[in-house]
């Protein structure tokens, strides 16, 4: 019998483990490897499944506000062609007085609630025209045109956006805003008469030496023109009006931070950071933007740096998709692009989890090699002592036999 305290049994034990170990090591990496690969690729594709239907959701809103410009556009130019030859100044000065600072602005019943004589019910109207005198009669005729056709889609499009509106060249508005806190007050009473439209950044993307195609683009947040208290951030679509070559003005709707916006945000899956980025490349919607009432260079400069938004957009144009997932600094980036706007739609969710599953299943996976590697070497060895046993007793008989024989005699 061999003793536990024989080198060479203690040579086996310490080959065995070494064995062991180098066999769990093994195992378990290449486990960890291939689990912590094919935990990466199902987080992709699962990343990809949850973007595409989220961007869907998304991309639903700018598509029906596209659609909702482009007919618009279509019934604005009938109304307008409708009124001509017709005695337009009478109608022009019932929806828009002259004040006394010489602009117009619309009657206060058409924003609290008019009945025509027809039967029309007017309600949430608001309009500021700064050139109150000298008016030609076609742009009377547009501007009267406006009133109608921004009254029939804003109340059209009222559940999906809360505002619809028009604005000329000449700085002149007409929008539908009923639901609005501040009762339209800034353009209906308070706006200084050298308000300027065509100074905001919005106007200014309208026209044709920046949009010469004519499609609807948006802009980044701004603070809005009129501040009443309160979270007052949003973002402008806007698509132009033009005929026969002529800059007309443009149709508009303003997306509010704490409505689209923030729902873009607040729902993400659990576990998940979502932000929208717009074709700049800046924060637009972010979870650290839902509580500002006015937002300012630093807040935006944060939630950029806490994202790292340019570094994100730089590997998104680098993969080239529309939409898809992407592992970025230790993180599954799922993102896809919203036409419409020219916005990005992105999540963010840390790789960790799939790192931590790879490594529990590569310990288990070690762990049961070092087991098996260890129990087969002690079963091998017990089976070889039993053989030795047996051989050594069966070789013990044959001599006793070959011992106890007697000698045969010579005959």
């Amino acid at each position: 019998m061999v003793s536990f305290r024989t080198p060479g049994f203690i040579s086996g034990i310490l080959l065995v483990v070494s064995v062991a170990l180098v066999s769990g090591l093994v195992i378990g990496g290449g486990v960890f490897m291939l689990t912590r690969q094919n935990g990466q690729d199902w987080a992709l594709r699962s990343a990809e499944r949850v973007i595409a239907e989220q961007a869907e959701t998304q991309s639903r809103l700018f598509d029906d506000i596209r659609i909702d410009h482009e007919a618009a556009d279509s019934v604005l130019m009938q109304c307008f062609a409708a009124l001509e030859g017709m005695d337009v100044d009478r109608a022009f000065d019932r929806l828009f007085p002259l004040r006394e600072d010489g602009t117009r602005r619309s009657a206060p019943e058409y924003f609290d609630g008019y009945r025509t004589a027809g039967g029309a019910y007017v309600e949430g109207m608001g309009a500021f025209i700064q050139r109150g005198e000298g008016l030609s009669e076609p742009e009377k005729r547009l501007l009267i045109a406006a009133f109608q056709t921004v009254h029939e889609f804003g109340a059209g499009m009222r559940g999906r956006v809360d505002n619809f509106y028009f604005f000329t060249p000449s700085n002149s508005l007409v929008i539908y805003a009923p639901t609005r806190d501040d009762r339209l007050e800034f353009y209906r009473v308070t706006a200084p008469a050298d308000f300027d439209i065509q100074a905001l950044e919005f106007a200014a993307m309208m026209r044709p030496e920046n949009n010469g195609i004519g499609e609807m683009v948006c802009t980044g947040l701004e603070n809005v023109v009129y501040q009443r208290g309160g979270p007052a951030v949003s973002s402008a679509c806007g698509s132009p009006v033009r005929a026969r070559g002529e800059h007309l003005g443009a149709f508009g709707n303003s997306i509010y931070l704490h409505t689209w916006l923030s729902q873009a945000v607040v729902e993400a899956p659990e576990g998940t950071t979502s932000f929208v980025l717009n074709a700049n490349g800046d924060v637009i919607a972010h979870r650290s933007l839902m509580t500002l009432d006015a937002l300012t260079p630093d807040a935006m400069a944060t939630a950029n740096a806490q994202v790292d938004a340019s570094g994100i957009l730089a590997s998104i144009e680098a993969d080239g998709r529309s939409y898809g997932a992407l592992i970025y600094n230790g993180s599954v980036v799922s993102f896809a692009r919203i036409d419409a706007p020219g916005w990005h739609y992105v999540n963010v969710r840390p790789a960790t989890a799939i790192v931590g599953r790879a490594l529990r299943f590569s310990v288990l996976a070690g762990g049961l090699a070092m087991l098996l590697v260890i129990f087969g070497a002690f079963g091998l060895a017990a089976t070889a002592q039993r053989l030795r046993g047996y051989a050594s007793r069966a070789v013990s008989g044959l001599f006793e036999d070959v011992g106890g024989e007697e000698e045969p005699a010579l005959r």
